[in-house]
C-alpha cells in the first residue's frame, strides 16, 4: 500500500496492519423515492420559493408587530412557525442530498 520511511532518531513504532479484511459495515437503506422527488422539486423551485417564503416572513413580522398587545391574536407564534419552516427548508435544500442523485 504505502512505503514507510523510518527517519533517523524516530522513536515511534509503526503498528502492524491487520491481515484480515475489516467487516463490511451495514449500509443504510436508500432514501425513499418520495423524499428524493420532494428534494428534487424543492431544489428546482428553490430560487423562486425562497423569495416567496421570505416575503411571507416579512409580512408575518409586520403583522406580529401590529398585533403585539392584542389579546387573542397569536401573531408571534404564527411568525415563529413561518420562520421555522423557512429555516427548515433552507437546511433541507442546502445540507441534505439523497443518495443516488
Amino acid at each position: 500500500m504505502t512505503n514507510i520511511v523510518k527517519f533517523l532518531g524516530a522513536k515511534r513504532d509503526v503498528p502492524e496492519q491487520p491481515t484480515e479484511a475489516p467487516a463490511q459495515a451495514a449500509t443504510p437503506a436508500n432514501d425513499p423515492a418520495l423524499l428524493k422527488g420532494i428534494w428534487v422539486v424543492t431544489v428546482l423551485l428553490w430560487p423562486f420559493l425562497k423569495w416567496i417564503i421570505a416575503l411571507d416572513c416579512v409580512y408575518q413580522v409586520v403583522r406580529m408587530m401590529y398585533h403585539w398587545n392584542t389579546p387573542g391574536v397569536f401573531a408571534g407564534f404564527t411568525f415563529l412557525l413561518h420562520f421555522g419552516a423557512f429555516v427548515a427548508l433552507t437546511y433541507f435544500v442546502s445540507l441534505y442530498k439523497p443518495k443516488g442523485i
